[in-house]
Order: structure tokens, then sequence, then C-alpha cells
């Protein structure tokens, strides 16, 4: 274990640990431990299948913005979707999305730049768009005070001039020896051919925003794995009896994945339960309750996130040659065609 790792471990322990801190300080620890001890758990099920269908809708999303230069299954997306999120609980800074980007280029032969253009920029874009939308929406039907409404219309006009910058950016298309023809060529004859592939690849996976009607189901998708993750909160709401109207509940959800976008500590232990507990008590919610409510849809989180990654590694046969070895391997038969994909020509 190198001794950067091990100071990074040790500075987000210690953030845990001061945000727990922050959260007994906070809330009456009693109070809570009852809300815990009484809650109604028979909403976990529905609560449960609400959230595996968010993150179905999620893989099938994924599999769409792909549809014009790859055909592939869904269950498989789903599981390396699982072993992703997993991932992502233990390593800092999200690093376990690049779990979706090496597994499919190793088991079926795809450009990574393609793959990195559909994860980390046209995925991104998407969830910011229809979380920012969401979280609008619900500021707008409900009173917070001292909530900093600015930021989300901040967030959202960024995320409007991205798009704008990336409907046409999506349409560029780089034939060979473009290196040649622009300023790249003064760059070392490694790098360019490099770029030579990775460009027009990473261009071809912003392909969703170049058609309209996949761009449409895209967007539909977002907004409707979103709105399941709402229902989940809803049900888990229930379980504490706590009833907040749909759009306390909106806002809800993104201050919660707005967290888990930004892992300040392993899992975000500590940093979500404080800020879920003072946003609900700001919506005018016991502070035991909240606070009850919080842990148990954290460790639910944790608990589904974990089992259902676990299971999809036993699934798909993975190793960690699968995921952390660059070395070319023998790929699974793929058309790559978007005629084969039923894309728009």
């Amino acid at each position: 274990m190198s001794r950067l790792f091990e100071r990074r471990l040790l500075a987000r322990t210690a953030i845990t640990v001061a945000l727990l801190a922050l959260l007994a300080w906070r809330i009456d620890l009693s109070e809570a431990g009852r809300a815990l001890r009484d809650a109604n758990y028979v909403f976990i099920l529905p609560a449960v299948v609400c959230f595996g269908l968010a993150k179905l809708l999620v893989s099938q999303r994924w599999r769409v913005m792909m549809s014009t230069f790859a055909t592939l299954p869904l269950m498989p997306l789903f599981g390396i979707l699982c072993v992703s999120n997993l991932a992502n609980n233990v390593l800092p800074a999200r690093l376990g999305d690049l779990i979706r980007v090496q597994v499919p280029a190793q088991r079926y032969g795809m450009s990574r730049a393609r793959l990195a253009a559909t994860v980390f920029a046209t995925e991104s874009l998407l969830d910011g768009i229809a979380l920012g939308g969401l979280g609008l929406i619900g500021l707008a039907l409900i009173d917070l005070q001292g909530f900093p409404t600015e930021v989300f219309w901040g967030i959202l006009g960024l995320l409007a001039g991205c798009l704008v910058a990336v409907v046409p950016l999506s349409h560029v298309k780089l034939e060979g020896g473009w290196t040649g023809r622009s300023i790249v060529q003064r760059l070392p004859d490694r790098i360019q051919r490099a770029l030579e592939e990775a460009v027009p690849a990473f261009l071809d996976g912003l392909a969703v925003f170049r058609h309209g009607r996949l761009g449409l189901q895209a967007i539909a998708l977002s907004f409707g794995l979103w709105l399941l993750e709402v229902a989940m909160f809803v049900l888990l709401g229930l379980a504490f009896g706590i009833h907040l109207s749909m759009p306390a509940w909106m806002v809800t959800m993104v201050a919660a994945n707005l967290i888990t976008a930004v892992p300040v500590t392993p899992s975000n232990i500590g940093a979500y339960e404080v800020a879920i507990t003072e946003l609900l008590k700001a919506l005018g919610v016991d502070a035991g309750a909240a606070a009850g409510f919080a842990i148990a849809a954290h460790v639910f989180n944790i608990l589904w996130i974990t089992a259902a990654g676990f299971v999809a590694m036993w699934s798909l046969g993975l190793g960690l040659d699968d995921v952390f070895s660059f070395r070319a391997k023998p790929a699974v038969a793929l058309d790559e065609s978007p005629e084969a994909a039923g894309a728009p020509g």
C-alpha cells in the first residue's frame, strides 16, 4: 500500500468520523434509534424494485447511446453497471466508472474512446439535465427557506451551454489523415497516431445527440430513471411515517444523488447522513425521524449496490484481469454497423 493511498484513506476516514460526530451532535440518537426500530420495513421490497428498475433504465439508456456503433445485450450491460457501482462505493473519485469502459472494451473489442464518451460525457450531460430540471421543478413548488436555488439555476445554465456545444460537436466527422491537416501535426508522431484513432471514436460516442429520435429516447429514459428513484424515496419515507409532497421528495432525491456524485468519504458515510438529515429537517421532518430515514436510506443503498455488484461479478465471471488489464484479448463477435443496430442512417 503506497504512502499516498494511506494518507488519502486516513484523511477520508477522519472526515467520516467528524461528519458522524456532527450528526450525533445535531440529533437525538435515542430518537433516531427509536425511528429505526419502529419503522415499517414492509415498504423496503417495493423500494428495492424501484431502485433495481432505475438501474435497469440506466443500462438501457447506455445501450441506446451505443446503438449507432454497436449492439450489446441489456443484461450484461446491467451487470457491468452494478460492478461499477460497487467499485465506486470503495474507490475514490468515482474511479469505478472506468470499469464501464474497460470491461466492454475487453469483452467485446470496442473502442475505449467511444465508451468513455458515452460514460463520461453523454451520460453525465443527460443526468445533469434531468436532475437539474427535477430539482428546479421541486424547488419552484415548495418553500424551502435558505436553500441556494441559484446554484441549481447556475448548474442548469452550465449544462445548457454544454448541450449547445455538444450537439454540433457530435456532427463532426473526421476523415483519415485529419491530424496532418490541423495544429495536431505539430505534436510528436506517437501522439498523432493515438489521436488519429481516439478522437473520431470519441465523437462517435456522442452520436446520441446527432439523431433526434435517439436523443429523445435517452432524455425520456433519464427522467424516467430518476423518477423511479423519487418513488423509492417516497416508499422509504412511508416506512418512517414521513409524508412529504412529491416536489419535496424530488428535491431530496436530487440532493442525495449530488452528494453521492462527489464521494468525500468511503461510500460517503457521514456526508450522506448529515446532508439528508438537515434537508429533511428543513422540510419540517422531526430530527429523529429524519436521521433514522437518512441512515436507513444510505444502508439500503449500500447493501443493494454491494449485493447486486457481487452477484453481477459472479454471473459475468469477472476477474481482476477483465477490469484492470489492457492487454488484447479475443473479443466476442460484435456487429458495430449502424444498420445492424437499428440506428438512423
